[in-house]
C-alpha cells in the first residue's frame, strides 16, 4: 500500500512531481502513509472534513497555501489569489506559489478527504495540481472515488486502501462472546444478550474485544471492525461449539418473539440441526426465497443449498435444489447449475419440477450465446420501432413509445428483456433526452449481467452507459467503462463493438487531454462505410480538436456529418457533431464552410428534444455571426444551457462568446467549468485566450516563506 507514495517521494526527490490518489482513505489512514517518509520534504496540509475547508469558498486551498504565505492575506487578494477571477485562475497562482516553494525544498501536498472539500477548492487544488507537472511536488488526495471529477482526469495513480485486522490476546469468555457475534443476523443487543444470557455469558465479556478494537458499538448493538475477522471467529470454531451457539439463538429469539418465522431463526435452526431436519429446511427455503426476491443471490444460493441438504424429504429436497440451480445460473456458476439441476432430476419425478429444471437449464444455455455483430441492437420489437422514428428526427413519437418500455425494463431481468434490447432502449432514452432513465436502467442491468457471469452481454451495456458518462459530464467513469468494453469485445471477438468502444474511449480521454492512444491508430481501423465507425471516426475528430490539429479535425468531422447524412439520421442527438465541426471550421479559418455547417445545425436542432443540442446550434450562429447578431444568438444559447445539467457545451459557448467580445469574465467563467470537468486541453485553449487579453493591473506579488 505504501510502495505508489514511496515511489512517488523518490521521484519528487529527483526533481519530478506526481499524484497518488488514495480511494477510500481516511484522515488517518493518509497521515500514517505520508507521515513517516516525508522527512527532508516542506509538507502543506488540507482537509475537507475541517471546519475551515467547508466553511466558505477557497476555504480548503487557504488552509494548504497558507504556510506558504506571508501572513493571513489570502482572501483579501493582495496576495495575487484574486477570488473574484475565479477557481481556474486562482489554481494556477496557487500552484505558482507551491512550485516557487518546491523549487528551495520538494513539496509534498497532503489533501484528506477531498470530496468533501468545497467546490471552489476541488476546482483550484485540481488545477494547482496540473500546474505543479514540471515541479518536484508529490500530491497525496484522499477521496471516496478515485474517478471523481476532477481528481479522477489528473492521470494520477490510483490506491484502494484496504485495512489490516485487527488482532490481539483476549480473554476465554470473550472469544467465545465474539462467536456469539459472529454467528448473529444483525448484531442486536436483544439477539445478542439473549444468546449470550443462555450460554452463560454477559454482555459485558465484549467488553476487552471492544477495548483492543476487534469490534465496536453501534447505536443498536455490535459490530467487527473487520468481516474477515468474523469469519475467522466463526470458521476456527468446533462444530460443537457453533452448533451450541445456533441453539442458544433460537432459544433466545423464541423467548422473544414466539410467532418468529424471518430469515434470523431460519440461519440459527439450520445452525442448531445435528442432521436433517425438516423444519429448519422448510423455514431456511423460505429465507432463501426472500433473500432472492430482494437481491442477496450468494445467501439465496448457500440458503437453498443448506436446505436441500437438511430436508429428509426427496421432494422437497429437489424443489430447494432447484432454487439452488437457478440462483447459481443469475451468479453466473454454470457449473453449479448443473451439478444442482442433474442431483435434482434424480430425487423427483415431478412433471412441473422437470419443467422448471429445463426452462433454467435452456436460459443457462443463452448465457454463452456470444453477439458479434453491433447490429443485433436493434432487435425486433417496439425499441426498433422507436430508433427508428428518432433517426428520422420524430424524437417527441419516440418518447412516447419508450417510456414505457423504460419503466418495465428497469423491473425486468436483462435475459428476460434480451442482453442486447437493455442497451438499444437505454440509448433511445438517451438520444430522447432521458439521460437518469438511461443511466438506471444500464447501471442496474449491468450490475446484474456480472452477477449472471454474462460477460458477453456486458461490452454493449457499457458502451451506451459510456455514452451516458460522457454525456453527464463522469468523464472517468465514461472513460473506464468504454476501456472495459474494449477489452472485453476483443477477448470475445467482438470486432465491431471494440471499434466503438475504443472510440468513446479516445473522445473522453482526449477531453481529458490523456488520450488512450494515438488517433492516427484508430483513424487507420475505422476506415469503411458500417454505420458503426462514424463513432470511432467522431472520436478520432474529437482527439484531433483537443491536440489543435484543426485542419486534421475538419477532415474527419466532415467525413462523420455527411455519413450521418447519408445514412438519413435527422436527430443530432445520436451523433451530436455540429458543435466540434464548426469549432474546427473557424480555427482552420474556412468561415463560408463554418456559416453553412452552423445553418445546418439550427435546421437539425429545430426537429430535437435536446436542449443542450439546441444551444449548441445557437453559439454555432454566435460563432459564425456578427456584432449584435452574433450576441442575440450567445445569450440565446446561455439560457437554454441554463436549463440543462451540461457544463461542458456551457463552457465551450462561454469561451466562444469570451473570443467574440473580449469579456474576462466569461472566459475565467469558461476556465472554471472546463477544470472543474478535468478538461485540460480546453482549459487551455481558456487560458490562452485570458492570457492574450491580460488586463493592465498587475496581480499583487506572491511571496513564499
Amino acid at each position: 500500500m505504501r510502495q505508489p507514495v514511496q515511489t512517488l517521494l523518490e521521484h519528487v526527490r529527483r526533481g519530478l512531481g506526481g499524484v497518488v490518489l488514495l480511494g477510500g482513505a481516511l484522515p488517518a489512514d493518509t497521515a500514517a502513509i505520508a507521515g513517516p517518509v516525508v522527512d527532508g520534504f516542506c509538507v502543506l496540509r488540507a482537509g475537507g472534513g475541517g471546519p475551515v475547508a467547508q466553511a466558505s469558498a477557497f476555504g480548503g486551498l487557504a488552509e494548504l497555501v497558507r504556510p506558504l504565505l506571508d501572513g493571513e492575506a489570502l482572501l483579501d487578494g493582495e496576495s495575487g489569489l484574486d477570488l473574484d477571477r475565479g477557481a481556474g485562475h486562482v489554481g494556477r497562482v496557487a500552484g505558482e506559489l507551491i512550485a516557487q516553494a518546491a523549487a528551495g525544498q520538494p513539496v509534498v501536498a497532503v489533501i484528506t478527504e477531498a470530496h468533501l472539500l468545497d467546490p471552489e477548492s476541488v476546482t483550484a487544488i485540481s488545477v494547482a495540481v496540473r500546474t505543479t507537472r514540471g515541479a518536484p511536488v508529490a500530491w497525496l488526495i484522499g477521496l471516496d472515488d478515485v474517478r471523481r471529477a476532477p481528481f479522477g482526469a489528473l492521470g494520477a495513480v490510483a490506491v484502494q486502501l484496504q485495512r489490516p485486522a485487527p488482532a490481539g490476546d483476549l480473554p476465554k469468555a470473550t472469544t467465545r462472546a465474539l462467536l456469539v457475534l459472529a454467528a448473529s443476523a444483525t448484531g442486536h443487543i436483544d439477539e445478542i444478550g439473549g444468546a449470550l444470557d443462555h450460554l452463560g455469558l454477559q454482555v459485558g465479556d465484549l467488553a476487552p474485544a471492544v477495548a483492543d478494537g476487534v469490534i465496536e458499538a453501534t447505536a443498536t448493538g455490535w459490530r467487527f471492525r473487520d468481516l474477515g475477522v468474523a469469519t475467522a471467529v466463526y470458521t476456527n470454531a468446533s462444530p460443537t461449539e457453533r452448533q451450541s451457539t445456533h441453539t442458544a439463538f433460537v432459544d433466545a429469539i423464541l423467548g422473544l418473539r414466539e410467532t418468529e418465522k424471518g430469515e434470523i431463526l431460519a440461519r440459527h435452526l439450520a445452525g442448531a440441526a445435528a442432521g436433517t431436519d425438516g423444519a429448519a429446511a422448510q423455514a431456511l427455503g423460505w429465507a432463501a426465497d426472500g433473500a432472492r426476491l430482494r437481491g442477496a443471490l450468494e445467501a439465496a444460493r448457500s440458503s437453498y443449498g443448506r436446505a436441500a441438504t437438511l430436508s429428509p424429504d426427496p421432494g422437497a429436497r429437489a424443489r430447494w435444489l432447484a432454487g439452488a440451480a437457478d440462483t447459481a445460473r443469475l451468479l453466473g456458476d454454470l457449473g453449479g447449475v448443473g451439478r444442482a439441476i442433474r442431483e435434482a432430476r434424480v430425487l423427483t419425478d415431478d412433471a412441473t419440477l422437470n419443467q422448471r429444471l429445463d426452462r433454467i437449464a435452456a436460459r443457462t444455455s443463452a448465457l454463452r450465446t456470444p453477439q458479434t455483430r453491433i447490429k443485433a441492437l436493434l432487435e425486433v420489437g417496439g425499441h426498433t420501432t422507436a430508433i427508428g422514428l428518432i433517426l428520422a428526427g420524430r424524437a417527441v413519437d419516440a418518447e412516447a413509445m419508450l417510456a414505457p418500455v423504460v419503466s418495465s425494463a428497469l423491473m425486468s431481468d436483462p435475459l428476460d428483456v434480451g442482453p442486447l434490447t437493455v442497451p438499444a432502449i437505454a440509448a433511445g432514452a438517451m438520444w430522447t433526452c432521458d439521460v437518469r432513465g438511461a443511466a438506471a436502467l444500464l447501471d442496474r442491468s449491468i450490475a446484474l449481467l456480472r452477477a449472471y457471469g454474462a460477460a458477453e452481454h456486458l461490452p454493449a451495456a457499457l458502451i451506451v452507459r459510456a455514452e451516458v458518462g460522457y454525456r453527464a459530464g463522469r468523464w472517468p467513469a465514461a472513460r473506464d467503462d468504454a476501456m472495459e468494453a474494449a477489452a472485453l469485445a476483443s477477448r470475445l471477438g467482438q470486432q465491431p463493438v471494440r471499434a466503438v468502444a475504443r472510440g468513446l474511449a479516445l473522445r473522453v480521454s482526449a477531453l481529458m487531454g490523456a488520450p488512450t492512444e494515438e488517433a492516427s491508430a484508430l483513424e487507420a481501423e475505422s476506415a469503411g462505410s458500417e454505420a458503426y465507425v462514424l463513432w470511432p471516426r467522431h472520436a478520432v475528430g474529437t482527439a484531433f480538436l483537443a491536440e489543435g490539429k484543426w485542419d486534421a479535425a475538419v477532415t474527419v468531422l466532415r467525413g462523420v456529418a455527411e455519413g450521418l447524412e447519408q445514412l438519413g439520421v435527422q436527430d443530432p442527438s445520436v451523433l451530436p457533431v455540429a458543435g466540434d465541426l464548426v469549432e474546427a471550421l473557424i480555427r482552420a479559418d474556412k468561415m463560408a464552410l463554418a456559416r453553412k455547417a452552423a445553418e445546418r445545425a439550427k435546421d437539425e436542432a429545430a426537429a430535437s428534444m435536446s436542449i443542450v443540442v439546441r444551444a449548441v446550434a445557437e453559439r454555432c450562429l454566435g460563432q459564425v455571426g456578427k456584432a449584435a447578431k452574433a450576441k442575440q444568438h450567445f445569450d440565446r444559447a446561455l439560457r437554454l444551457h441554463a436549463e440543462t445539467d451540461d457544463r461542458y457545451e456551457e463552457a465551450r459557448t462561454l469561451l466562444a462568446y469570451g473570443r467574440h467580445d473580449g469579456d474576462r469574465a466569461r472566459l475565467e467563467a469558461a476556465a472554471d467549468r472546463f477544470a472543474r470537468l478535468g478538461a485540460w486541453p480546453w482549459l487551455a485553449l481558456a487560458e490562452d485566450e485570458l492570457a492574450a487579453k491580460r488586463p493592465g493591473k498587475k496581480l499583487g506579488a506572491l511571496t513564499a516563506k
